[in-house]
């Protein structure tokens, strides 16, 4: 099996490199996504500290005072941010629900991996992506609010007891929990859509249904290349983590450094999330491919 799941891995990443200028389209979105939040709270500050000396004192240490007196000046503009931030949220889940219709679309025909080819699969799986999606949060949230009343139910029983060590491993299960029902709903979102994808098919409940047989049946192969793609991810994170910290704030140059360094990082989760595509479009046309048997004469 781990041989097995390492050809996987293998031919994923391939499939990842051979298609790696679609990054760089997903990135601009992204990007573009990021500078739609930030140019308000940009001209905030342009505002504030455009012309003050004080803008130099805040690149060295943080004034507290200042923060204060900062929300209250633009308390009407950050009142509204929060609709902002959710509008945009919203508009980039579809685009990334939109761009992994494509990048399913290539991986599934890799003969057909130009730009227009990306564009008409996001296209035609849009809609049955966006519906799997929805069916996802739903999910999430029920998964939230479980874990919410594990926490009640937690906190009754051992309000009166002093087993301070039994309480926090039992709250720490419960995290761990949370985390398993999370990584368990998106690899059932995910080899859902694949299914949409690979079988070319409109029923969104019974392909839903479909993917979690399939997951079902091969969960240890399954999940253990989910694992090990998420891993991945996190070593990037933690290496990320590691060098900027290492990386001072002063002088301004220094800034620039860490900037560069942190799109590294998207581009880097980006091509994490086109494994973890590659990876189950391989996985769910090789486990569920029908065996046929060669009759000799």
């Amino acid at each position: 099996m781990i041989q097995y799941i390492k050809n996987t891995i293998v031919h994923g990443a391939r499939s990842v490199f051979h298609n790696s200028r679609l990054v760089f389209l997903i990135w601009i979105f992204n990007a573009l996504s990021a500078l739609v939040l930030t140019v308000p709270i940009l001209n905030i500050l342009m505002d504030n500290l455009g012309r003050s000396l004080l803008s130099d004192q805040l690149a060295l240490h943080f004034d507290y005072m200042w923060y204060v007196q900062f929300q209250n000046l633009y308390k009407v503009n950050f009142d509204q941010l929060p609709i902002s931030i959710y509008t945009v949220v919203g508009i980039y889940t579809l685009l990334q629900t939109f761009f992994l219709g494509g990048m399913i679309s290539i991986f599934h025909f890799p003969e057909k991996n130009h730009i227009v080819d990306f564009f008409y699969g996001g296209v035609k799986y849009f809609f049955r992506f966006v519906k799997i999606t929805l069916i996802s949060i739903a999910l999430y949230i029920i998964a939230f609010v479980i874990i919410d009343y594990m926490g009640q139910l937690i906190h009754l029983i051992f309000r009166n007891s002093e087993n301070v060590r039994l309480e926090f491993f039992f709250f720490a299960l419960r995290y761990v929990l949370l985390i398993f029902f999370i990584g368990v709903v998106s690899i059932i979102s995910d080899y859902s859509k694949v299914s949409l994808a690979v079988n070319d098919r409109t029923k969104i409940f019974r392909e839903v249904y479909t993917a979690t047989l399939f997951i079902n049946n091969n969960f240890t192969i399954v999940f253990t290349a989910f694992l090990f793609v998420a891993i991945i991810g996190g070593v990037g994170a933690v290496v990320y983590n590691i060098i900027g910290m290492a990386i001072p704030r002063t002088p301004y140059y220094m800034l620039l450094l860490s900037f560069i360094l942190q799109q590294m990082l998207i581009i880097f989760r980006l091509l994490v999330r086109m494994l973890f595509c590659a990876t189950e479009v391989n996985l769910y046309k090789d486990l569920s491919a029908v065996v046929v048997q060669a009759e000799s004469n």
